[in-house]
């Protein structure tokens, strides 16, 4: 099977967020910050309110409030920002760039360019599905980006990974857009 694509900086960008989205590290460090920030605004209206200060006692509530409701969207936006910026001065070079992959029994061959590659069958992780990406994890930690939309039958490719005997695990959670 030969497929043949150009991944655009959105590709890159889903992937970076998809990884986001499966991380327990960033998943718990946005809990926290949530957490701590309107705790911290709710500590602070508290001690305004104690000491007869209304005006900054409420003031501090409604930033706690606000917080509690916000954060986790500013969280995300501002990881995304991140995500941006540093997939602009790292994989500019990569946009646009037509791949080929060729999915054999045995292996995997990829050409784009930069050069060529066999990547062995056996050295595959997992293969994840998102509504418009392949993800595939290699166990050096390494990923390959397959944009579902720009091929033609992703079916197929779905079809293959599995009678390569690996689990496509499909994910539609992602909590990042």
């Amino acid at each position: 099977m030969i497929i043949e694509f150009k991944t655009s900086e959105q590709d890159f960008l889903d992937f970076q967020l998809f990884t986001a989205s499966q991380s327990d590290r960033i998943k718990r460090k946005m809990i926290n910050g949530w957490i701590f920030l309107t705790l911290i605004l709710g500590i602070i209206s508290a001690c305004f309110y104690f000491k007869y200060n209304i005006i900054m006692a409420v003031y501090f509530g409604i930033a706690a409030i606000v917080s509690g409701l916000f954060y986790p969207m500013y969280f995300r936006w501002r990881y995304k920002k991140h995500y941006k910026t540093y997939i602009k001065e790292n994989y500019s070079n990569r946009f646009e760039k037509t791949e080929y992959i060729e999915i054999k029994d045995e292996a995997i061959f990829m050409k784009d360019s930069t050069g060529e590659a066999t990547l062995n069958i056996s050295e595959i992780d997992k293969v994840d599905e998102t509504e418009k990406h392949f993800f595939i994890k290699i166990k050096a930690g390494t990923y390959l980006i397959i944009p579902k939309y720009k091929i033609q039958n992703p079916d197929e490719v779905r079809d293959k990974f599995e009678s390569l005997g690996f689990t496509v695990n499909k994910i539609t959670n992602i909590k990042w857009k």
